[in-house]
């Protein structure tokens, strides 16, 4: 009996342990996700943890931290589900590192095809978000204008040089981390239309990996991470609020916002005295390999999209018919170690 009992625990340690490993590889496509201009709330949908993943976060409240100081570990574990909150983050960062690192070289060595990606990228994501706008009115309409408009102004002007200060970087760790809680808003899109994209991406995550240049990289991401934990902590709260209240409002605005910051991706520009000067490209291989780019950007995030349906269209399904849990045929042990049906 004891070592059937040592092997059930042995079953469960395995299960978890697997569960984890799931867990941090979900993470690591949605830190891939974060450094291109797509939501990796989207992903985390796909994926199936979006709700679990905001659940965790919003759980992150002082009166559950209390626990921990009255020594009640596993009422803490309970009620705040940090160990999945723990691991996903964990996988969120490796990913975050490691697609970092590539996008460094693709960016140098492929940069028209790199940023017409992005393109194809932001233009399917802002379809998503304007088909999640359930009302098209006026009002939604001017938001989506006053967005754009705005948008564009900022994204036309000319900013070859980064923002390297404390404060700055903290915001944008903060806006950057929008994308992991409103699902077809990318935090990357929006870092690009601030300027400090490829400051954070191909410099400061794969400066952390070297020794040499591992103080230059913790000085431009620990004010980063900063803002981002504040905003997924705190800030989720006020968008969740945003979402629920004025959610149609709040679309509108986001959509015209990703709309009007096009130019910052544009590849034929060269940074002028006050604006970018745009150029148009010659018709070449070049020009026809950035549209088959485009395209397929475009088409990651249609896939992406179609896959948050079905997935959400699954968990609705097994709401609504959940399976009858099947009852577990008891056993005894004779005196001799068989089983033997209970009578």
């Amino acid at each position: 009996m004891l070592y059937l009992c040592s092997f059930e625990q042995k079953g469960e340690n395995m299960l978890a342990i697997w569960e984890s490993i799931k867990v941090f590889l979900k993470g690591m496509i949605m830190g891939a996700a974060n450094v291109f201009p797509i939501s990796s709330g989207t992903v985390s949908l796909v994926l199936g943890v979006f709700e679990r993943f905001i659940n965790a976060i919003n759980s992150l409240r002082v009166k559950n931290f209390k626990l921990l100081f009255k020594g009640e570990f596993t009422e803490f574990g309970r009620r705040t589900d940090f160990r999945f909150f723990i691991v996903i983050v964990l996988g969120l960062l490796a990913g975050m590192v490691l697609t970092s690192i590539f996008l460094k070289q693709t960016l140098v060595s492929y940069k028209v095809y790199t940023w017409s990606f992005f393109i194809g990228l932001i233009i399917a994501s802002v379809i998503y978000v304007m088909k999640n706008i359930d009302k098209v009115s006026a009002k939604n309409i001017l938001l989506v204008v006053a967005g754009m408009v705005l948008s564009f102004f900022l994204s036309i002007k000319s900013n070859p040089y980064p923002n390297e200060s404390f404060f700055y970087l903290f915001l944008c760790g903060i806006i950057g981390a929008t994308g992991m809680v409103v699902p077809g808003v990318s935090g990357s899109h929006l870092m690009l239309l601030m300027g400090n994209y490829e400051l954070i991406v191909t410099k400061g995550i794969p400066w952390m990996t070297k020794a040499s240049t591992f103080m230059d990289g913790a000085r431009i991401l620990l004010p980063f991470v900063l803002g981002a934990l504040v905003s997924i902590i705190m800030f989720s709260h006020l968008l969740a609020w945003l979402m629920r209240e004025y959610r149609d409002s709040t679309l509108s605005v986001l959509a015209g916002f990703m709309l009007g910051s096009l130019p910052v991706v544009y590849p034929w520009k060269v940074p002028g005295e006050s604006t970018y000067l745009f150029s148009l490209p010659s018709w070449n291989t070049e020009l026809l390999l950035a549209v088959v780019m485009a395209g397929l950007g475009f088409a990651a995030v249609f896939i992406l999209e179609l896959m948050a349906r079905h997935t959400k269209k699954k968990q609705q399904e097994r709401l609504l018919n959940p399976k009858p849990k099947r009852q577990k045929k008891h056993r005894k042990h004779s005196k001799h170690g068989r089983k033997t049906k209970k009578n």
